[in-house]
């Protein structure tokens, strides 16, 4: 595995058919990573876990525009989600 982000958070991932997902508190850690090993963020897909698998969230995702720093827009759009039951899969380079 050469992603240096799914090594550093393999325990932590909810992975479904190859969707990486995690919870808010780790969603930010893995952003807080991204940042340090420079690989820009695209999106933050929402994604909610049911017994019959998992129902993704257009309304609690985001897409960045990949000149402004999305960095500190992720953190900030994570920060004010008040519904933890979500997962979050986070596009970045390389991903």
């Amino acid at each position: 595995m050469s992603d240096i982000i799914k090594e550093n958070f393999i325990k932590k991932a909810v992975i479904y058919d190859n969707i990486w997902m995690y919870f808010i508190k780790t969603a930010m850690e893995v952003v807080n990573n991204c940042e340090k090993n420079q690989k820009k963020i695209t999106t933050l897909e929402a994604f909610k876990l049911t017994g019959e698998g998992i129902q993704p969230s257009q309304q609690h995702s985001i897409v960045f525009n990949v000149n402004e720093d999305n960095w500190s827009r992720a953190i900030e759009f994570l920060s004010n989600i008040k519904d933890n039951s979500y997962l979050y899969e986070i596009w970045y380079e390389g991903y």
